[in-house]
C-alpha cells in the first residue's frame, strides 16, 4: 500500500499547483497538422495518408466509447487481429491457465508481434505471450498496429508486426475520475491529472481494477479464473530547458496478485492447493529531444523495465508447499536516433542502440544474460509531385550468440489523385531463440509434464534418467551433445488499395509470410516415469501465411456510422504438404479404424488459426452528447488438437467451432463535466470452458466519468 499512497500523494500536490499555469510552446514540424499522425511505421511522425505500410490506428474517442477495460477486448475488434491462449495453456484441461493471452496478427503467433508502450517493448512473456491484461486503458492516446515483417526497424520480435500503445502526453489541464462496476463483483477506479506549471508538463494517472473473477465449469473444483486485484500508475514529466531542448521523463508501475485455489493429485490422491501470484512490472524512461534546426531533430534515450511474477500453492489440510515459482526479466536499452526532414522532398531516420536483458527464474538454468547491438537507416522519396513514396530502410542485429543479421525492408505508395492511394511492401525479418527455448527447465507440478530448452535438454535428461524419473529404456545419448536451435527468418509482402469518397472509406489487402526455421515444441520420443510427455524444442523447417483483407467505413447520416472489416487466411506447413504430395502422411477412421492417405483438402491448417473472421460495427452519436456503440465479432473454426496421432488438423473433431461475440455500450454526457456510459459485453453469453477460457461469459457494466478542463491558451506537444 505504500506504492499507492505515494501516488496520491502526488497527485494531491499536482492539484494545489493547478493555478500557476504559465505560458510557453515548443514548436515541431507537424504542429498545426488537422490530419492523424502516427509514429510506429517509420518510428517518426507522420501524417496517417503519407504511410506506406498497413496501419490500424485505434482512437482515444473509439476506446471510450467501448467502455472495456482490457486493451485485448479492443484489439479483437479490430479486422485481422486475433486474441488466443498459448497451446501450452489450451492444454490444462480446465486447470488455471498461467500464460494468459496473446495477439495474432496475419495467422503469426504472438511471439511474433512486438508490443511496445510508448515506443518502448513490454517484457515478460511467457511462453512466448504477454499478458494484455497488465494495460490499462483510461490513460491511452491511441493504438497503432502496423502489419507485417517490421524487423527492419523495431528487431526481433516484429516479424508479423507491431502494437504500439500510446499514452496521454501532458497537454492541457485536466483532472478526470471513473468509476466502473461490472459483473463478477468487478470494480474499478481510475484517478488521472494534467497540468502546465511554467516550462514544465505533468501528467499523472493511476488506476485499481478488482475482481471476483469467474467459473464456467461447476464441476471443476475452483475457478476458471480466480480472483485478482491490480493497480496501475504512471507518471510524465516534460521539461522544456530551452527552445531547442526538451526533457521527458515517464515512470511506470503495475502491481498485481491473484489467489491460486485448485485441485490437484497428491500421492495418488485429491487434494487442494491454495496459494497466491504477486506480479509487478517497474519501468522508467528518460528522453532528450533537441531540435537541431527547424527541419531535423536528435533524440537521446534510455529505457529501463523490470518485471517480476512469484506464485506458490500450499496443500490445504497440511500446509506443506507444493509448487513455487519465480520469474525475473529485465532489460536496459539505451538509443540514439537522428530525423532529418527535406520538405516536400524526403524524410530521413537513423539510429542505434543496444538491448541488454536479465533473467532470473526457477523455471531457468540459472541466470542468464542476452546482449543485442543494433543500428537502423530508412529514409523516404516524395515524388511526381509528392504522388509517389518511396521507402527503403534496414537494421542490423548482432546478438552475442548469433551471428550478424540484416533485416531490409522496401514499400512505395501512390496517389494518383484525391480518391485512390495504392500501396506496396516487402520485408524481411528474424527472430533470435530467446531465454525459453534455450534455458527452460519447466515442470508442471499440476498435470506433470515437462518441458525443456535446448541448452539444457542433454544436462535435464541425464538428471531425471539417474534419478529414475524417465520411462525405462529411454535412450537419451540423441540429446547429449544437440545442436543449438538456428534463428527463424520471414519474407513477408503486402499489396492494397484505399479507395476515399465523401462518406465511404474502403481498403483491401493481399499479403503472404513465408517463415523458415521455425522453432515449435515437440514431443520427446520418450516420457516421464509417470507416462506424461516431455517437450522441447527444435527448428522445423518452413510455414506459410497468406490472406485478404477488406476494410469498410460508410457515414449512413450526420449521426449513424457503419463499418466492418474481414479477414481470409491460410496457415500451412510446406513439409506437410510435401509429405501429403508424396502419400507419406495417413489418417485413421475412428469407428472403422481404418487408415487412409490424407489429402490437401484434408489438411485444415496450422492449429488455432480462422481461415474467416470479420467484424461489423454500428456508431450512434448525436450533437446532445448520446451515443452508442454496437459492435459484433465473429471467429471461425479452427484447429484445437490433433486427435489420430498424424499430428495435423485433418477432421472436424480436431476443430472448434466459429462463434459470434457481441458488444453494446451506451453513453450521455451530463452537463460539461459528466458522463454516464452501460454496456454488455459477449450478448449471446457463449462460453467455452477448456479452449477458449479467456471469456468469461455475458457480463455488464456501468461507468461514470468526470472530467475537469480548466480553460488553457497554449498546449505542449
Amino acid at each position: 500500500m505504500k506504492k499507492t499512497h505515494y501516488f496520491f500523494t502526488i497527485a494531491l500536490v499536482l492539484l494545489q499547483l493547478q493555478g500557476f499555469a504559465q505560458t510557453r510552446v515548443f514548436k515541431d514540424t507537424l504542429d498545426g497538422s488537422s490530419e492523424t499522425v502516427v509514429v510506429t511505421a517509420n518510428r517518426s511522425e507522420r501524417k496517417m495518408g503519407n504511410v506506406a505500410v498497413p496501419v490500424i490506428l485505434i482512437s482515444k474517442k473509439t476506446i471510450s466509447q467501448t467502455g472495456s477495460l482490457r486493451i485485448q477486448d479492443i484489439l479483437q475488434e479490430q479486422t485481422g487481429i486475433v486474441i488466443v491462449n498459448s497451446a501450452l495453456g489450451t492444454s490444462l484441461n480446465g486447470y488455471p491457465n498461467p500464460f494468459g493471452q496473446g495477439v495474432q496478427m496475419l495467422g503469426l503467433d504472438p511471439a511474433y508481434t512486438a508490443i511496445l508502450l510508448d515506443g518502448e517493448p513490454l517484457i515478460g512473456r511467457n511462453a512466448g505471450i504477454l499478458k494484455l491484461g497488465r494495460l490499462a486503458t483510461g490513460n491511452i492516446k491511441q493504438v497503432e498496429i502496423v502489419k507485417g515483417p517490421s524487423s527492419s526497424l523495431y528487431g526481433s520480435e516484429a516479424m508479423a508486426g507491431v502494437i504500439n500503445i500510446l499514452t496521454d502526453q501532458p497537454s492541457k489541464e485536466n483532472i478526470g475520475f471513473q468509476l466502473h462496476r461490472a459483473s463478477n463483483n468487478t470494480w474499478g477506479t481510475t484517478l488521472s491529472y494534467a497540468n502546465r506549471i511554467h516550462k514544465t508538463g505533468i501528467q499523472f494517472f493511476l488506476n485499481r481494477l478488482s475482481t471476483d473473477g469467474y467459473d464456467l465449469d461447476p464441476n471443476i473444483y475452483g475457478k476458471t479464473v480466480d480472483p485478482y486485484r491490480d493497480w496501475n500508475g504512471q507518471l510524465k514529466i516534460t521539461q522544456e530547458l530551452s527552445s531547442k531542448l526538451q526533457l521527458l521523463i515517464s515512470l511506470r508501475n503495475y502491481d498485481a496478485k491473484q489467489d491460486n485455489n485448485y485441485q490437484i493429485f497428491y500421492q495418488n490422491l485429491p487434494a487442494i492447493a491454495s496459494g497466491y501470484t504477486t506480479e509487478t512490472d517497474r519501468s522508467a524512461f528518460a528522453q532528450f529531444k533537441w531540435l537541431l534546426s527547424p527541419n531535423s531533430k536528435l533524440y537521446f534515450r534510455g529505457f529501463y523495465d523490470r518485471y517480476t511474477n512469484q506464485s506458490f500453492v500450499n496443500l490445504d489440510k497440511t500446509g506443506l508447499r507444493f509448487d513455487e515459482t519465480s520469474f525475473d526479466q529485465s532489460v536496459f536499452k539505451p538509443e540514439i536516433q537522428y530525423e532529418k526532414n527535406r520538405p516536400g522532398k524526403s524524410q530521413y531516420v537513423a539510429g542505434f542502440g543496444s538491448n541488454i536483458e536479465m533473467i532470473d527464474a526457477s523455471r531457468y538454468a540459472g541466470k542468464q544474460n542476452l546482449a543485442t547491438l543494433y543500428a537502423f537507416t530508412q529514409k523516404e522519396w516524395y515524388l511526381l509531385s509528392q504522388k509517389l513514396t518511396l521507402i527503403a530502410g534496414a537494421r542490423v542485429d548482432k546478438r552475442t550468440d548469433f551471428d550478424l543479421h540484416l533485416s531490409p525492408r522496401l514499400a512505395l505508395a501512390y496517389k494518383p489523385n484525391g480518391h485512390w492511394k495504392f500501396t506496396a511492401s516487402a520485408g524481411w525479418g528474424f527472430k533470435a531463440p530467446d531465454f525459453r527455448h534455450m534455458y527452460l527447465n519447466f515442470y508442471n507440478a499440476q498435470i506433470g509434464y515437462s518441458l525443456l530448452g535446448t541448452a539444457t535438454l542433454g544436462q535435464e535428461l541425464t538428471k531425471l534418467q539417474q534419478q529414475g524419473l524417465l520411462q525405462t529404456g529411454a535412450d537419451i545419448s540423441a540429446y547429449a551433445n544437440a545442436t543449438g536451435l538456428k534463428p527463424e527468418t520471414s519474407f513477408g509482402m503486402h499489396v492494397g488499395a484505399k479507395y476515399t469518397s465523401g462518406r465511404l472509406v474502403a481498403e483491401w489487402g493481399l499479403f503472404r509470410n513465408n517463415i523458415s526455421n521455425l522453432i515449435d515444441v515437440y514431443a520427446l520420443p520418450f516420457t516421464r516415469s509417470n507416462g506424461l510427455p516431455i517437450y522441447s524444442y527444435r527448428n522445423v523447417g518452413q510455414v506459410f501465411t497468406q490472406g485478404a483483407e477488406m476494410d469498410l467505413s460508410y457515414q449512413l447520416s450526420k449521426h449513424v456510422k457503419l463499418s466492418g472489416g474481414y479477414q481470409f487466411l491460410l496457415a500451412k506447413d510446406k513439409q506437410v504438404l510435401e509429405n501429403i504430395d508424396n502419400g507419406m502422411l495417413y489418417k485413421r477412421d475412428p469407428i472403422s479404424l481404418q487408415s487412409s492417405l490424407v489429402s490437401r483438402q484434408d489438411y485444415v491448417g496450422l492449429a488455432n488459426r480462422s481461415k474467416h473472421s470479420l467484424n461489423a460495427k454500428i456508431l450512434y452519436e448525436t450533437a446532445t452528447g448520446f451515443d452508442a456503440y454496437f459492435r459484433a465479432v465473429y471467429r471461425g473454426a479452427f484447429g484445437f488438437m490433433d486427435k489420430n496421432g498424424n499430428n495435423i488438423i485433418d477432421n472436424d473433431a480436431e476443430m472448434t467451432p466459429g462463434y459470434w461475440m457481441l458488444n453494446l455500450a451506451a453513453s450521455k454526457t451530463i452537463g460539461s463535466k459528466i458522463r454516464v456510459q452501460i454496456g454488455a459485453e459477449n450478448l449471446l453469453d457463449y462460453t467455452n470452458p477448456v479452449q477458449l477460457s479467456n471469456i468469461p461469459g455475458r457480463t455488464y457494466f456501468i461507468n461514470l466519468n468526470l472530467n475537469i478542463i480548466q480553460p488553457t491558451k497554449h498546449k505542449l506537444p
